[in-house]
């Protein structure tokens, strides 16, 4: 009852102070209303002026300040040709990025495009009958299907020469899915066009397949196999779903018979049984004749679109090797300011001094790693991250002193030592774990994020604790060791 006696007391005051600010800023207002009428004109616009500035101020800052961040813009990225490609290539390689893989695809383009070939990829999952297309294509190629299925391994390459004269290179492409293999996506990707094969209707997941290829913007046939399994009725219901759900030309897909072999269950006169293995019917004209009208149409926009997407590979392989010499970068920064954290800590005399050395080597660290990715971060948000990184180790320091300790006890003599070789070797993991989590979040975001970097820091930690004490013990020792010789 008292509480809500006071509660009511509270909101009555509250009340009445506001009652009363509203009276006296009215009761100003109108007075100053008052004298505005009475000056001259010029003074009654200026006094306009400036509250109108004053307001529009107000809001512009209120509005900066509590506005949600939003992204980044991207940046801006050179255009996709060769001489951009050449200048990025020489750059790189100039930095000490190994460019040989993104070198090795553009001659693999060139020598290509001088043999005047036409490569074809013949794309599909295990036991749809590959091997047993290409022997019915090329009957002297020198090659085995096997009934088991999977027996194609890698990217074999027989030549075949079409109707219209064209020299055509197919590629018979390891039976997996394309996520798991991506040189089998990379050939498929060097060729004009595209062979789909599916073991009769197409399945889910082979869609899935199909659309990513699709995505490759390159001639593309699907050729349904073991036609003898549908009606005609049937197999027209199977190709107008596929086209309807891909947009695919329904010339584009085919139904044939490559061959092979089946089991049949025969019936002999004595009544019993008998397995035999038999030869299938081959018929794959539809996907002879599919292939011969893709060659014989548009034959230089099928050149400039392999063209466009080799060196769309080049330049994806490129920026691969870039990540790859950023990350080791990174790797060697962590463990340069780990060492000088282990070093530091070695050295502090004065309690609390080996606190600020550690400080600045934080903030070196995590500006060094920055410059490194091209990003451009204000010293707020270092302090952020280094702030919640502090209070992530706070609640870590118990067991990471602990389990430092044990790993000192596996060297003999560290038992002896003083307790800022526990300190150093706990700065080492420390300095480690935060170096790493801000490479991450820089890598992964392109900018430093406070507080997820400080979440990667508080895992890595985590994770590491028990290895990390063993190497940076080891460290810290070595270091420890050096002090002690005159």
């Amino acid at each position: 009852m008292q509480v809500r006696i006071l509660l009511i007391i509270a909101l009555s005051l509250v009340a009445v102070v506001t009652l009363f600010l509203l009276l006296l800023a009215t009761d100003t207002a109108l007075s100053v209303w008052q004298r505005l009428r009475e000056a001259p004109s010029w003074l009654q616009l200026a006094y306009v002026l400036l509250l109108t500035t004053v307001s529009a101020a107000t809001l512009w800052l209120s509005w900066r300040w509590l506005k949600p961040a939003g992204k980044k813009p991207a940046p801006e990225t050179r255009p996709l040709d060769p001489v951009s490609l050449q200048e990025d290539l020489v750059e790189s390689a100039s930095a000490g990025v190994d460019v040989s893989d993104a070198i090795a695809e553009i001659k693999e383009q060139n020598r290509r495009k001088q043999s005047g070939e036409v490569y074809i990829a013949i794309f599909g999952e295990i036991s749809t009958g590959k091997s047993s297309l290409v022997k019915a294509l090329l009957p002297q190629a020198d090659m085995e299907s096997d009934p088991r299925g999977g027996t194609t391994h890698e990217v074999i390459h027989y030549r075949w020469q079409a109707g219209s004269g064209d020299a055509v290179i197919i590629a018979d492409l390891p039976g997996f899915n394309l996520e798991s293999n991506p040189v089998i996506l990379e050939e498929a990707r060097r060729a004009h066009l595209v062979v789909l094969l599916c073991d009769s209707d197409i399945t889910r997941s082979q869609m899935e397949q199909l659309k990513s290829l699709l995505s490759m913007q390159k001639p593309l046939v699907v050729a349904l196999n073991k036609v003898d399994r549908f009606s005609a009725a049937e197999a027209q219901t199977i190709a107008e779903s596929i086209t309807q759900r891909t947009g695919i030309n329904r010339g584009d897909v085919v139904f044939i018979q490559t061959g092979g072999h089946e089991e049949v269950v025969r019936l002999l006169s004595d009544g019993s049984e008998e397995t035999v293995t038999r030869d299938r019917t081959k018929n794959i004209e539809p996907l002879r004749n599919a292939l011969q009208r893709k060659l014989d149409g548009n034959h230089e926009l099928m050149e400039q679109l392999r063209d466009s997407a080799v060196l769309l590979l080049a330049t994806e392989k490129l920026e691969q090797a870039r990540d790859l010499h950023r990350e080791q970068q990174a790797s060697e920064l962590v463990q340069k300011y780990s060492k000088r954290a282990v070093i530091g800590a070695l050295a502090a005399v004065a309690p609390g001094s080996d606190l600020i050395i550690q400080g600045l080597l934080a903030t070196r660290l995590v500006q060094a790693l920055c410059e490194l990715y091209g990003v451009s971060v204000k010293d707020v948000e270092i302090e952020a991250f280094l702030h919640l990184a502090g209070g992530k180790v706070k609640k870590l320091t118990a067991i990471t002193l602990a389990i430092t300790g044990n790993a000192l006890k596996a060297f003999p003599g560290a038992g002896t030592l003083t307790g800022g070789l526990v300190h150093a070797v706990a700065y080492g993991m420390i300095f480690d774990s935060l170096g790493r989590a801000a490479a991450e979040t820089l890598a992964s975001r392109g900018e430093l994020r406070p507080y997820p970097a400080a979440k990667a820091f508080e895992e890595m930690l985590n994770d590491n604790l028990e290895t990390g004490a063993v190497r940076f013990a080891k460290l810290a020792l070595a270091e420890k060791g050096k002090d002690k010789k005159p």
